[in-house]
């Protein structure tokens, strides 16, 4: 019997004994036998939900969770699915978290859904962390720690090519570039009516002109590569008083490594700070890596390719701004992130990078 899951969704005791029990958080002989859910909040591509478990024996297992499941919304589920991104959330936190020095919770255990393994049972960091919100802006502290977080993600896979030839770990957010070029045209087609006219016109334009080569751009990303986030911002992250926490892992991939430096530093920093900030974030950032035994880098191929990759906003958020759900909230983000990450590329001169 399922047991207070809310629409759309459904989990038994069975299930989630049986989920714990293989990710190793739960006693042979132990077994859940209640659960109470209280939403946490609806992603562009999942939903999430707190977990308050009861175990017997009492205390078996972990007191809560966090539930992340696949949207209950058909048009995020479809997006998401062409993405692959719940079969890519659960492998990496598998295959290649225990290998990274980058905190993210702990996965406890995986659930079936639909035939397939798409949802996860992970620790719930409430008490010890608070998130980061994207219509806030990050100060000084949470972007060094952010930072820090991203060098230990990149430097121990740096150009590491059995990890790059992972069937699951597709570079460049892992569908096929047209397919990629295509759906940024039709959704800004369908977006730019709703976030258009929050925008000036030499965005709208940038938006618009990169959507025809948006493919070629990508293909074009020179060397070397390393596992990237592709969505590392504020609504990603959690914090404590000293840690940093990186969350959602979805469109995860073999990608360039300033891809998340100059996505960090345009969607999550005020402008006139990412200003003031971003040449010495990139020097910080590149002896970071080289402490890290990343070789032969330089603070001048760091620069370049943090301009041409300010880019990256907008290769994320314009194909999923006309395919999820618009929410009061959702569109907030999408606007912001928009109207930054078109305004970084352009004081950076990034369409130096197009293609002709």
């Amino acid at each position: 019997m399922t047991i207070e899951a809310p629409p759309g969704h459904g989990w038994t005791t069975a299930e989630l004994t049986e989920s714990l029990f293989a990710g190793g958080s739960l006693a042979e002989g132990a077994e859940v036998v209640g659960v109470e859910s209280e939403p946490l909040g609806a992603g562009l591509l999942a939903d999430t939900f707190r977990l308050a478990l009861r175990y017997r024996p009492e205390g078996a297992g972990p007191a809560t969770v966090v539930a992340k499941m696949p949207s209950a919304d058909p048009d995020a589920a479809r997006t998401a699915a062409s993405l692959g991104a719940y079969e890519r959330e659960c492998r990496f936190y598998t295959d290649l978290a225990p290998r990274l020095a980058v905190r993210t919770p702990h996965l406890f255990g995986t659930l079936d859904v639909d035939g397939s393994t798409s949802g996860m049972l992970l620790e719930d960091l409430s008490r010890i962390a608070a998130p980061g919100d994207q219509l806030d802006r990050a100060d000084a502290d949470q972007l060094e720690r952010a930072r820090a977080e991203l060098a230990g993600m990149q430097a121990p896979l740096w150009d590491d090519r059995d990890t790059g030839g992972l069937d699951w770990l597709h570079r460049r957010m892992g569908v096929p570039i047209p397919e990629l070029a295509e759906r940024y045209r039709r959704s800004w087609g369908i977006a730019q009516e709703r976030l258009g006219p929050g925008l000036e016109p030499a965005q709208r334009k940038l938006i618009a002109r990169f959507g025809e080569v948006c493919g070629a751009w990508a293909e074009s990303l020179p060397g070397p590569f390393t596992l990237a986030h592709h969505d590392f911002r504020l609504d990603n992250l959690m914090f404590s008083a000293d840690r940093v926490w990186v969350l959602d892992w979805q469109i995860a991939g073999w990608g360039a490594p300033m891809w998340d430096l100059a996505y960090l530093m345009g969607s999550s920093v005020a402008p006139a700070d990412r200003r003031r900030l971003e040449a010495d974030v990139v020097r910080r950032h590149v002896e970071d890596l080289t402490a890290r035994g990343v070789p032969n880098l330089t603070e001048e191929w760091a620069w370049t390719e943090y301009r041409r990759l300010s880019l990256a906003i907008l290769l994320v958020i314009t194909p999923a701004a006309g395919t999820v759900r618009s929410t009061e909230r959702g569109d907030r983000m999408l606007l912001q992130m928009l109207d930054k990450g078109a305004t970084q590329a352009l004081e950076l001169g990034a369409e130096e990078f197009l293609p002709a």
